[in-house]
């Protein structure tokens, strides 16, 4: 009688090692798939996020460019002529010793509009800024006349009665019924690295709660790297651009606008990631106008953005009011 004996066949060890090769690169292929996933997903967050941001920011600039050289009918000579506060302003942000700053002086030129790179240090109130970005001060008045009973204890006013000129507050404010107040502003936007973060940062003019006037700061956006600007010179004083010059061709001639005017300004702004990502390295070149920033070799990515703005209501009319 024969017994039948059951033989088990198992894997052979080329058979096993076979197996193993595929499944190892089957998991490679995976993780790797996997890897390019995660980081798709991060290049496509950090862009939506940055052209968010970018959408964001070209708006702010928009709202607060157009009204520029705006002085209620009244010409630049006018304003240099209104009377003003004589209280002297907490962190007052003039352009070295020959500007007045916020208020106008007599003797003392007054700039509606400024600008300069960080690095050349002109502007009195800035500490640490980032040296390659621009500054932008500017002085204006808002297109929203009030009424006596609506000024606010923050702010100054451009009082106009019979023709006459004042800069005020609400505690100096007169109640005749003919006399005009316009919101007065006096802002700058700088950059200044807080950490490794860039921050658009902002110092505006408001009358604090002791009544005196102060330049206050606050931060505006994140991951705003550099701010840069031409600018539309009309030579001809007929209200037209005849040609833009890049910030660094700038000089006191132009922003004193007497002989010309500043109707226009492009403004260039690079934005970067909050976070870096170690997979990207970054030495892509960022034309900005006539300037431009070269990436040093990290790990963030940018987008550069441009825009123009025209002051359709310029009154800048070098002789009267």
């Amino acid at each position: 009688m024969r017994v039948a004996i059951s033989r088990q066949q198992g894997l052979s060890l080329v058979e096993i090692m076979i197996a193993s090769v595929l499944a190892l690169s089957l998991l490679a292929v995976l993780l790797t798939t996997s890897s390019r996933q995660v980081q798709m997903s991060r290049e496509t967050m950090q862009l939506a996020m940055l052209q968010q941001q970018g959408q964001l920011l070209l708006n702010l600039l928009q709202a607060e460019l157009h009204q520029l050289g705006f002085w209620a009918g009244f010409s630049l000579d006018a304003m240099r002529q209104a009377s003003a506060p004589e209280a002297m302003v907490v962190s007052e942000c003039a352009i070295g010793s020959e500007q007045s700053g916020s208020f106008p002086e007599p003797g003392r030129p007054f700039i509606p509009l400024y600008s300069e790179l960080g690095n050349q240090g002109g502007v009195s109130c800035l500490g640490a800024i980032k040296p390659d970005s621009a500054i932008l001060q500017w002085k204006r008045l808002l297109a929203q006349p009030h009424h006596y009973s609506e000024l606010a204890p923050n702010r100054y006013y451009l009082q106009i009665k019979a023709d006459s000129l004042a800069i005020v507050d609400s505690s100096m404010a007169s109640d005749a019924p003919e006399a005009e107040f316009w919101p007065y502003q006096h802002q700058l936007f700088y950059v200044q690295l807080q950490g490794d973060i860039p921050v658009l940062m902002r110092r505006r003019l408001i009358r604090n709660h002791a009544g005196q006037p102060r330049m206050h700061t606050d931060s505006v956006m994140d991951g705003v790297e550099i701010l840069y600007f031409e600018f539309g010179i009309d030579s001809t004083l007929d209200g037209r651009a005849n040609y833009f010059l890049p910030l660094h061709q700038m000089d006191g001639a132009q922003w004193l606008q007497q002989e010309s005017r500043i109707v226009a300004i492009s403004y260039y702004v690079l934005l970067r990631s909050m976070e870096p990502d170690r997979q990207f390295v970054n030495e892509q070149w960022y034309p900005m106008g006539q300037y431009g920033f070269q990436a040093p070799g990290d790990h963030y990515r940018r987008l550069a953005l441009q825009g123009t703005q025209y002051f359709h209501n310029v009154a800048l009319q070098l002789n009267g009011g």
